[in-house]
């Protein structure tokens, strides 16, 4: 496995546990709490491109008790382990190269999707408080 996958991959997992801390601290507008996770699969033949890694985050939102069931919120994305490269079409990056630039890119993204349904907490003065 080439060196970036595997940064990659390391970087997702640390990007699921920040904000699975983050989310757990609570609250959240209209939640009690959030708890994120990653996953990964592979090679799966059922990608854009078989053979390829599918990693995933997933957002799990808790609500309020007595306010109904949890939500899941999801984005996905492959490593391309053939052609190099990221595809990513979830966060608005088609194929990107499987290189230092592309793993910028996309872990840029995944973090503004997480902080989009993890939003920073506020303080009563409207000061932005986060971990």
């Amino acid at each position: 496995m080439p060196p970036a996958a595997l940064a990659l991959i390391d970087a997702v997992f640390q990007l699921a546990l920040h904000h699975d801390r983050r989310g757990r601290v609570g609250p959240l507008p209209g939640h009690a709490s959030a708890k994120v996770s990653a996953q990964l699969r592979g090679p799966v033949d059922d990608a854009p491109t078989p053979g390829c890694i599918a990693v995933e985050i997933v957002i799990e939102l808790i609500p309020h008790e007595g306010q109904g069931e949890p939500e899941q919120r999801r984005v996905d994305f492959c490593i391309d382990l053939q052609d190099e490269r990221l595809l990513a079409p979830a966060v608005s990056l088609a194929e990107t190269p499987l290189d230092r630039s592309g793993l910028a890119l996309l872990i840029g993204e995944l973090e503004s999707w997480c902080y989009e349904h993890i939003p920073v907490r506020r303080m009563p003065d409207d000061k932005p408080v986060d971990d």
